[in-house]
């Protein structure tokens, strides 16, 4: 049986502004894009007929609500052909926590079906298209690496490689629905912010510039109201020296640090206070994990 392995990296937002709500009920955004080396593995096996999904993490939908899912199927009807697939997903990417595995993985399905069923007629276009079609986050990680995404965060300007940087992720246990964090903002506050491409330009200076007035959210306005704990954690990865924000809708918070070693210090003692007990826990982030990564210069890609 044939299969095709596909790498499936994860993203960050450093920087996310909301403009407006469009007729169609999505947002105009302006966001910097930048994928990370947290990584997820999808395996696309042939089969018969029908498509499978196979995935023993805990919350991963296992049908049609599964973009991995969604977007096999996309392909089946733009090519006509009469064929099925099987889908393992490997993840590594926690779940509706801000970083974009299912976007990713959908990423990951369209390219490895690219390449198992040999779809050299379908022009670069029309794979853009596709991708459009399954969310405003598919499109970036067929490309990855750095990238500013506007209207809804679909189309795309690649930006060229910075200096790369560690990160510590911290995950806490809270799942947040994109959905409401759109619904819930407020766009009739108004927020000052610098020009996009001035902030592109100051991205570029890392590490001699300071990011802390860089780096922007507009939806952490919405998420830390109803969980405080990701306020906390941001709170706690900027006392320990990094420059935190969080990442997308939440609720996955980063802190960016020049060297992997202070990633790693500020992750091991963030990791601690996550580890233990409600009665002896002084600095209140919550339960929740920790990553330690790295920026990634690709997007999703076929390793087998």
């Amino acid at each position: 049986m044939k299969e095709i392995k596909v790498l499936s990296p994860a993203k960050i937002n450093l920087f996310l502004k909301v403009l407006s709500k469009r007729k169609d009920g999505y947002h105009e955004i302006e966001t910097i894009f930048q994928a990370i080396d947290i990584h997820d593995e999808v395996i696309l096996r042939e089969r018969k007929k029908g498509i499978k999904i196979i995935c023993l993490k805990e919350g991963v939908p296992l049908g049609k609500e599964n973009l991995a899912y969604r977007a096999a199927e996309i392909i089946l009807k733009e090519t006509h052909l009469q064929r099925g697939v099987e889908i393992e997903i490997k993840k590594k990417i926690p779940v509706a926590a801000g970083l974009g595995g299912g976007s990713s993985n959908a990423a990951a399905v369209l390219v490895g079906l690219k390449e198992l069923w040999s779809l050299r007629n379908l022009r670069k276009e029309r794979w853009q298209s596709l991708a459009e079609e399954l969310g405003m986050d598919v499109p970036f990680f067929l490309k990855g690496g750095r990238a500013l995404g506007e209207r809804r965060g679909e189309e795309l300007t690649l930006l060229k490689e910075w200096q790369p940087f560690w990160l510590t992720v911290v995950i806490p246990a809270s799942k947040v629905s994109t959905a409401w964090v759109y619904q819930s903002l407020n766009l009739g506050l108004t927020r000052k912010r610098k020009q996009t491409k001035i902030i592109i330009d100051d991205l570029k200076t890392w590490p001699g510039k300071d990011w802390s007035s860089v780096l922007y959210n507009r939806l952490e306005e919405v998420t830390e109201k109803r969980y405080p704990h990701v306020k906390r954690i941001k709170e706690r990865l900027q006392a320990l020296g990094g420059i935190a924000l969080m990442s997308g809708s939440g609720p996955a918070v980063f802190g960016v640090f020049p060297e992997r070693r202070q990633a790693e210090e500020a992750g091991a003692i963030i990791e601690e206070e996550l580890d233990s007990t409600p009665e002896v826990r002084q600095s209140g982030v919550g339960k929740g994990e920790v990553y330690i990564a790295k920026t990634f210069s690709g997007g999703a890609r076929v390793i087998q």
